[in-house]
């Protein structure tokens, strides 16, 4: 059975067990996986690969790359990244903690790290047609935010309060909820609209980074990303960059997960489960294949799970 599949038909018997209660709170803050695949998800507009013809015949979906922050004391929700899959996303939240995805207040607010397509336009469904949400924190730069200021429909968003921008300068921490701090910090990446961002995120007990897109790991980048942090989240677009024949990766540049593990491989066998792949191309084969997946794990990495949860 495909590994992804069988993870959510155990969701599901989970959620309907009785007696066993997936919204007990393990800790105060929790970091949730809601959505681990690139922009487009799992199964991909035009895809006529195997990957994608099976993924429509059994019903499989992955959602893009997204996390949620909760506190089990208050009930607060920060979503980090608003995908086209946010309302499939939020209810998955729902399910796994009881908190989200509740009438004006889907979520208290938003961590964004870019403006490309799976990354913001999750946000449409906070508009009058759709959720008509009220004043929701949604957390950027300043180019990200220039750019759903200036832009339909993301402008009438802030127009009507249903969003309310707070800029960050890449550098400055926030607190965005009661004991979790943020960091925005730049990172190179195809930057048409706005600049891009990895996000360090710093609980009561731990820290994770959250960087799903970035063209190389070049200038020391990963080693300045990763450090100091327990927990992090890694751009995993392609596995070894063969999965796209004919395509041009110099127009989409992404660190193949081989490249990252040669660099990281004695601090993931030291730390296992330290580094987790997050946003993999719908063909890459690290999301199907078992030989590869145990090759990785034997080496300490991990691809990040829908529905895993970490205390921070």
């Amino acid at each position: 059975m495909n590994r992804q599949l069988a993870v959510l038909l155990v969701l599901l018997l989970q959620i309907g067990c009785q007696g066993f209660d997936l919204r007990k709170p393990s800790s105060d803050i929790e970091l949730v996986v809601l959505g681990i695949a690139q922009d487009g998800g799992v199964p991909h507009l035009g895809c006529q690969k195997q990957c994608c013809i099976e993924a429509r015949k059994s019903g499989l979906r992955i959602g893009p790359a997204c996390l949620a922050l909760v506190d089990n004391n208050s009930g607060a929700t920060v979503l980090i990244e608003a995908t086209p899959a946010i309302e499939e996303q939020l209810s998955l939240l729902r399910d796994l903690t009881g908190y989200g995805n509740e009438r004006r207040r889907p979520v208290d607010a938003v961590l964004l790290t870019h403006a490309h397509i799976g990354h913001y336009t999750g946000l449409i469904h906070f508009g009058r047609e759709v959720a008509s949400t009220d004043a929701v924190d949604v957390y950027c730069t300043e180019r990200m935010s220039d750019f759903l200021r200036e832009n339909g429909p993301w402008s009438q968003l802030v127009q009507l309060e249903q969003i309310v921008i707070q800029e960050l300068s890449p550098g400055q921490v926030t607190e965005v909820i009661p004991g979790v701090r943020v960091q925005a910090i730049s990172v190179k990446h195809r930057d048409e609209f706005s600049d891009t961002v990895a996000w360090r995120i710093e609980g009561p007990k731990k820290t994770a980074l959250f960087c799903p897109d970035i063209d190389r790991w070049d200038d020391g980048i990963l080693e300045r990303l990763i450090e100091g942090v327990d927990l992090c989240f890694l751009d995993a677009t392609f596995y070894d960059g063969r999965e796209l024949p004919g395509r041009d990766l110099s127009e989409i540049p992404h660190p193949p997960m081989v490249v990252t593990m040669e660099r990281l491989e004695n601090l993931a066998l030291e730390q296992p489960g330290r580094f987790r792949f997050i946003h993999l191309n719908h063909t890459n084969p690290a999301l199907r294949d078992e030989t590869i997946r145990r090759d990785l794990e034997k080496r300490g990495f991990r691809v990040a799970q829908l529905a895993e949860k970490f205390q921070l």
